[in-house]
This record gives C-alpha cells, structure tokens and sequence, in this order.
C-alpha cells in the first residue's frame, strides 16, 4: 500500500498517455495513476478509488485544463453506457493512440523489439458504424419494462434512445421496439434483444423476436451475398468489412494452386473471396449454423473446390489433417477475442504453412499466440490495424507471418 495516497483522496495530475483499454494514465506519488475517459495533455482533478502495490485508479471529477485532444462526446450518456471510451478524443488521435498501443502490446507480450505495425486504416463512418446491436431488456409481463445497454462495469441498465455508433436503422427499429415493448404491444421476449442494421439494395432486415430459430440476415460485402445466422457473428463495422477482405486476401498471396485454411471461418466471409483464388479451400466452425450458412455461400457463389468442417478448429486440425499427414499452403485465423488455443497453434504449425494471416480483435491475445508460433519458426513480417471499432478502445489487426528456414526441423521436434 502507498502511504502518500489514500482512497478518496482529490489530486491534480497532468495526463500523460493513454493506455491500452482506454485509460489515461497519470503519475502520482510514485504510482501510475489510470483515470477513465482522460487523454494525453488533459490537467485533472482525479478522485482515487483504488489503490494496489504498483498502480491506482480514478474516477475524473473535473477538466482543470483540457488536451488539444479532447472534442466534446456526442452521446447523452457518454460516461455511464459501458460501450464507448474514446468519445472525448477526436477521431484522428484515437487512431495514433491505437497504433501506438499495438505497438507497446507486441513488444511487451510477444518480445518483438520494433514491432511492423502499419498505420490504422480509419473507418469511413466514425460514427454509425455498427450493423449488429444487442440491447437489453429489465422488467416482467404486466409490469414496467426498461431497455437499453449495460452500464460501465457493472450489470445495471442504462436507458437509451438511441446509440450513436449504431447504423441509423438499428436505432430506427429500437425506437418502435421499445415503444412497443412500453405499450405492451408485444410480449417482453427475454432479457436481450439483437437487431440488425438494413443493408444498402435489400429489403429490411426484420426484428425477431419470438422463440426459435431467428430468421437468417443478408449482407452484401464487395458485391457478393452473404446469408449469416440471425444470432450469428459478423464483423461489425458496416463501413470498413470490405477494406477486412482486402487486406486479407492481398495478404494470403494466393496464385491458384495453394490449399488454403480458413480456421473460425464463420459464414464463410473469408472463404468466399479466398475459394476463388485457391486451389483448395477448407473453412473450419465450430457453430453449426455459421457452417450452414456458409455451404450456402459458397455453393450460391459457385465454388466447388471449397467446404466447411463443422467442429473444434484443434480437433479437425489434428484428426482431419496432421494424422493423415496433409499440409497446406495458408492458414488463416480469425479466433475469437481470448484467441487460439495451444493446440491449435501446434496443429497450424504441423501443417508447414508458408503463411499465416492471424486477424484479431484483441491485440493482447494475438500478441501471445504470435509468441508461440515464433518459437515454431514463424515470422511476423507486417501488423496492419483497422480502426473496426471507432470511439471504443477495440481495434482489429491483421498479423501477417511467414515460414523461418529452419521451421520444419523445429515443428517436427516439437510434435515428436
């Protein structure tokens, strides 16, 4: 315990950096001071709330003096809703600042002394970016129902209406869902309800909200159609999908002749521009409907060389391909925020890729893995960031790795 501070204390502090999260961090009695919703440059006065041996916490009681950085937030509830923490920072800095934390995450967790990381390629929609929405829902049948979001770090409801991040449909169909739901017009239908945005040239997309299976969603990425399951995963920024893509498939090289993994492969968003430039496409899910849509894609978009496995990304790795002693040429993964696995890793290596396209939304797990399959000979060779998740501190990066001269020997040391 630091004896110079106490909680509850008031201390005016200069901000310094931004942390990974979203922090601001400040110096005080020898302690680093992380303070939500500051920037760099901010003057503050900050009330401690937490105390531990190396670091402290605070909450921002008032701006003494503001950065060049700070813009005013355009949300009402900016500060209490749980899902925004860069809306005082204008939109440019955010991006240096996400670049800059990639950085420090890969040095720190993956021990690589000057990370390739690429500048951020920005959303196109800083705001309204978001195609998928989950609200809640508070109340029983017959008694007052509240919706909204979740509150910062806690599980209280937060009352909107409307989210500046979601695309302008979603807030569209949240109004007459929530005036219904306060009419009781409609039976509350659970304690969350998803509502997708419409895509540009389809018809609307519908709210459902009844029991069973909800209805499949359509997009359109790069001219192609997508189906994906209406509880299902889709990246989330309307804007910037397309940019993913690209970025993706100029990354895997592909010529025509490679086999091509798609592990976490979802609906298939990856394999149905990949299959087209592979000469063997296997998509790997471990969701079943994501695997039946998929097989509708691929099928719609006319691409016979490629299929989907349903089941554990390590389990198929190993049982469908390293036993039978199958190799491949790419492998991409796209897991979920907490990352691979280690026996996915070990598995992708046995398979003697050339290359490796890791996308992830969470530096710090990818950072690990790549660490791992360093010590399998692979080497990271470019970070490209893409600003997903404009105004939160989330960031998507695609990792590009390629084979080191002397994998072989190791990855066949290592599995002996």
């Amino acid at each position: 315990m630091n004896a110079q501070l106490k909680i509850g204390d008031r201390v005016m502090t200069g901000i310094g950096d931004v942390a990974f999260g979203g922090d601001g961090v400040a110096r005080v009695s020898d302690l680093v001071l992380f303070v939500p919703f500051t920037v760099d440059e901010d003057e503050a006065e900050v009330e401690i709330t937490e105390i531990r041996k190396r670091y402290a916490r605070g909450r921002l009681v008032r701006i003494i003096a503001p950065s060049r950085h700070r813009v005013p937030p355009v949300c009402t509830v900016y500060t209490r809703c749980g899902g925004c923490r860069m809306q005082h920072i204008a939109y440019g800095h955010q991006l240096e600042l996400k670049r800059r934390q990639i950085g420090e995450v890969f040095k720190r967790i993956a021990g690589i002394a000057l990370p390739p990381v690429a500048a951020v390629i920005s959303s196109p929609l800083p705001l309204g970016w978001r195609g998928k929405a989950e609200f809640h829902i508070a109340g029983d049948s017959g008694g007052p129902c509240r919706t909204g979001l979740m509150a910062l770090a806690s599980h209280d409801l937060i009352e909107i209406e409307r989210c500046e991040i979601v695309e302008e449909s979603i807030n569209d169909k949240y109004r007459e869902f929530r005036e219904a739901l306060t009419a009781d017009a409609i039976g509350i239908p659970g304690k969350r309800q998803v509502i997708w945005s419409d895509a540009q040239g389809e018809p609307p997309t519908k709210i459902s909200a009844g029991p069973g299976r909800p209805p499949d969603v359509e997009r359109v990425v790069r001219g192609r159609r997508l189906t994906i399951p209406g509880r299902g995963f889709f990246q989330a920024n309307v804007a910037l999908v397309g940019e993913l893509v690209e970025q993706v498939v100029a990354m895997c090289s592909l010529t025509g002749r490679e086999t091509v993994i798609d592990g976490y492969g979802g609906a298939g968003l990856f394999s149905l521009f990949l299959g087209s430039q592979a000469g063997r496409l296997f998509g790997i899910e471990g969701d079943r409907e994501a695997v039946r849509c998929a097989g509708i894609n691929l099928i719609r978009e006319g691409l016979p060389n490629a299929e989907f496995l349903h089941g554990d990304v390590a389990d198929i790795l190993r049982n469908e391909f390293v036993s039978r002693g199958r190799t491949a040429d790419v492998v991409v993964l796209d897991p979920p925020r907490d990352g691979c696995g280690e026996e996915v890793l070990k598995g992708v290596a046995a398979l003697h890729p050339e290359r490796i396209v890791y996308v992830s939304c969470n530096p710090a797990t990818q950072a690990r893995d790549i660490r791992r399959l360093s010590d399998y000979g692979y080497v990271l060779r470019r970070l490209q960031p893409l600003d997903m998740f404009p105004q939160t501190s989330h960031i998507e990066v695609i990792a590009l790795l390629t084979r080191g001269r002397d994998e072989r020997e190791r990855v066949m040391e290592s599995t002996e």
